[in-house]
């Protein structure tokens, strides 16, 4: 039989209000450029999961999009340009969560999407407790500088 401690994990929650271009999107866009998601795991060098991921549409898009996870602070492109990334970069994916029209409630003056059961794998930049995130659009939404918000529960082993 084995013997041993527990493992015990820890949960964070982070926030990550993504810095958006004005001008209408199209479908392949990068809608957000690449990111820090800071303090994303609990000790420094460390690694975590991605346990569900909610986007707060402030401006009521409730455009699809995806969520690029990354280990790395490379450019996936640039913000309301098509989607470009070096094979050299495409190396720091840690993974992608997507989000359909059809996931968000309507709030009235605003809408939220909630992906659970994520279980995506990260690990965080080197020396540090962070990732970084970046944004795809599928959809042809039109935002403020500010009309997205990002909650991304998170454990880690501690």
């Amino acid at each position: 039989a084995e013997s041993g401690l527990p493992v015990q994990a820890a949960a964070t929650y982070v926030d990550v209000v993504l810095s958006l271009d004005t001008v209408a999107y199209a479908s392949g866009d990068v809608l957000a450029a690449t990111q820090a998601v800071t303090d994303a795991v609990t000790m420094t060098d460390g690694k975590g999961v991605i346990q569900s991921v909610s986007v707060i549409d402030y401006d009521g898009q409730a455009q699809a999009l995806d969520l690029v996870f990354l280990s790395a602070n490379v450019g996936i492109g640039t913000e309301n340009a098509a989607v470009s990334i070096s094979d050299a970069d495409a190396a720091h994916l840690l993974g992608c969560v997507s989000i359909a029209s059809g996931d968000y409630v309507n709030l009235v003056n605003s809408r939220i999407a909630t992906k659970t059961n994520v279980g995506l794998g990260v690990k965080a930049v080197l020396a540090t407790r962070d990732i970084y995130v970046a944004a795809i659009s599928r959809g042809t939404g039109t935002y403020t500088a500010a009309g997205i918000k990002l909650r991304l529960h998170i454990t880690s082993n501690i």
